[in-house]
């Protein structure tokens, strides 16, 4: 079995381990948030302004960070 070791230089690269270390939490935060959206859109009765707001999320999060929602 592969195995993967990343090696931080602290607190130089603090910022870079604390995006690995929260990846898998960000990457199920945007699945939720996408999710919340797409159900008010679909089976929600939102108001033209709500719509669009979700529409636009949705889109951000596509544009954003494509791959976090094949997780």
């Amino acid at each position: 079995m592969p195995t993967v070791t990343i090696r931080y230089s602290l607190p130089d690269e603090q910022h870079e381990y604390d995006a690995a270390r929260l990846g898998i939490k960000m990457a199920i935060a945007l699945w939720d948030i996408d999710q919340r959206c797409r159900a008010l859109l679909k089976h929600g009765e939102p108001s033209s302004g709500e719509r669009h707001l979700a529409e636009e999320i949705r889109g951000m999060i596509r544009s954003g960070c494509p791959d976090a929602l094949e997780l």
